[in-house]
């Protein structure tokens, strides 16, 4: 009987210049990557020792890792890296039931992969949440408060809207809505119906579960699911958390998340039913200055007819939606609980 025959889980990793942090990527993977487990570590346009550094590590703990070390042209990038990863998954893993997203920069909690693949047997396509490493996120106490519960208040009226209106969400009621490429999932069958990750620069990870709903699959927002990210202000994709740390710690005249659409769209748009599957995508001009949020709060809650205040608290035990927070990773990695919350972040 081949060994290949028990392959059943892919991870894919893209990795570009990551010398510094994929060894603990890797470490965090390790105790979870039993014998039906593939990492698949991406490295693309890179001038580091990426791969050899992930290679030794994936010795030293006993993963099974196939590495590719490409270079893509440019207006390519992270998705390209995502959709090489899955291709070669589906070429090389014949009995491949589904595959797992994360990132290089990234520490899995210690039950992330047993818990996607749980999911996975229920839902066709999973999104988990994103944490801050505690270490590095003392770098964003300059952000202005006010701003950041303002964007999670209207974030949270909008996706009461989806789920009241758009097709295929309404399991977006409570959740916390991200689609971070930083902690998905997708069954084989659902990953092969969406075609795969765009190879795009910059959202690749919202485009796929937009197109999951749009064809009908189960998708789930996940609060056991979550993954620690660096706090780093200088990132590998154009447009991915890195720009979106720098750029609101720079200032107070930013622009709120490219997934919320103003007011007066979201309003046209239900009321001619052609409201469109979540995660939206503001084109940039469209884009609502973070200043300007309390008017487009107030209509929203209006029409939606919450009372004030009501979308701005979290169900009990969940997350704030879209929220990196800063909490601690569990110093045992066989250890299973939710981290322990230090502060919260809140982005969009």
């Amino acid at each position: 009987m081949s060994f290949e025959r028990w392959k059943d889980t892919a991870i894919i990793i893209p990795a570009r210049n990551e010398a510094e942090r994929i060894g603990a990527c890797l470490s965090a993977l390790a105790p979870q990557c039993n014998d039906r487990i593939r990492v698949i570590l991406v490295v693309n346009n890179t001038d580091d020792d990426t791969a050899k550094i992930a290679m030794l590590a994936a010795a030293r703990h006993g993963i099974d890792l196939s590495v590719l070390d490409l270079t893509f042209p440019p207006g390519m990038g992270v998705g390209a890296a995502r959709r090489k990863g899955g291709a070669v998954a589906m070429e090389q893993m014949p009995h491949l039931r589904q595959i797992l997203t994360t990132d290089a920069d990234c520490r899995v909690s210690p039950d992330w992969v047993a818990r996607s693949i749980q999911h996975l047997h229920r839902y066709d396509a999973l999104c988990g949440r994103v944490t801050l490493n505690p270490e590095e996120a003392a770098c964003l106490a300059g952000q202005d408060p006010g701003l950041e519960a303002n964007e999670s208040a209207y974030r949270r009226l909008v996706l009461e809207l989806y789920a009241r209106h758009a097709p295929n969400c309404a399991d977006l009621q409570n959740s916390h809505g991200e689609a971070p490429g930083a902690s998905l999932g997708f069954t084989r069958p659902a990953y092969e119906a969406v075609g795969g990750f765009a190879p795009i620069p910059c959202g690749e990870d919202r485009a796929i579960i937009r197109a999951a709903r749009a064809a009908g699959l189960r998708v789930h927002h996940a609060d056991d699911i979550w993954v620690e990210a660096s706090c780093r202000l200088v990132g590998r994709a154009a447009g991915g958390m890195a720009d979106t740390l720098r750029i609101r710690l720079a200032g107070t005249e930013y622009l709120a998340d490219d997934c919320l659409p103003n007011v007066a769209t979201l309003l046209d748009q239900v009321q001619r039913g052609t409201l469109g599957c979540w995660p939206a995508q503001v084109p940039q001009p469209q884009r609502v200055p973070v200043r300007e949020l309390p008017a487009h709060i107030a209509k929203l809650r209006a029409f939606l007819n919450l009372p004030e205040g009501e979308e701005a608290t979290a169900s009990p035990g969940q997350a704030p939606a879209n929220c990196w927070r800063g909490e601690n990773f569990p110093a045992q990695v066989a250890e299973t609980s939710e981290p322990r919350t230090a502060g919260a972040v809140e982005l969009s």
